[in-house]
């Protein structure tokens, strides 16, 4: 709203840097679709203001971490076992750092030493990620066809079936490629 307000009033120029700071604190609020989605952005300045890419792209390695606590406890599910800690059975794992090492938008990595001595990395998905990546897709669905329509009034164009339609495909395109980077099993297959 602020947005269109300072180009209806003209100021889209003078509020750009207060706007692409706006831009990155909604993108982190949002979750992990839209810091994603932040993430591109941040590299196409032909399709954003330059402002806008700089401030973004900051989410390119400065994402907020989830709860370590809630981290340890899906680590602990996913391997069968009590809890992390020794005394519960904290089956093949001696040590884990307190907080991650590194935080991305689907998941966050933490430093671990294994029983047998090797260091390893373990990488943790945030809580409902696939659910809460869906939701968010269905949403930018809907939302598409506004979008190119707002975004072609804007710029004085008409807007036809096939525009709303390639926009359409390109968000399919791009949330595909997002859901297959949750996962993880795949993932480390490719690493293989």
């Amino acid at each position: 709203v602020k947005l269109l307000l300072d180009w209806r009033l003209g100021n889209l120029e003078e509020n750009e840097k207060e706007r692409a700071k706006e831009a990155l604190g909604l993108a982190t609020q949002m979750g992990p679709t839209f810091i994603k989605l932040g993430q591109a952005l941040s590299l196409r300045t032909d399709l954003i203001p330059e402002a806008y890419a700089l401030e973004l792209r900051q989410l390119q390695d400065a994402v907020p971490p989830f709860d370590s606590e809630e981290a340890f406890g899906i680590i602990a599910r996913e391997l069968g076992i009590p809890s992390l800690s020794a005394e519960n059975g904290g089956g093949i794992i001696k040590s884990i750092s307190a907080t991650p090492v590194a935080a991305a938008s689907i998941g966050q990595v933490y430093k671990a030493v294994l029983k047998d001595g090797r260091e390893v990395a373990i990488k943790v998905q945030r809580p409902n990620i696939l659910r809460e990546i869906s939701l968010d897709l269905y949403l930018l669905r809907l939302l598409t066809p506004l979008q190119v329509k707002v975004s072609n009034a804007i710029n004085k164009r008409s807007t036809s079936q096939g525009d709303i339609d390639v926009s359409l495909a390109l968000v399919d395109e791009w949330g595909r490629g997002f859901v297959n980077e949750v996962d993880y099993l795949a993932e480390a297959r490719n690493t293989e």
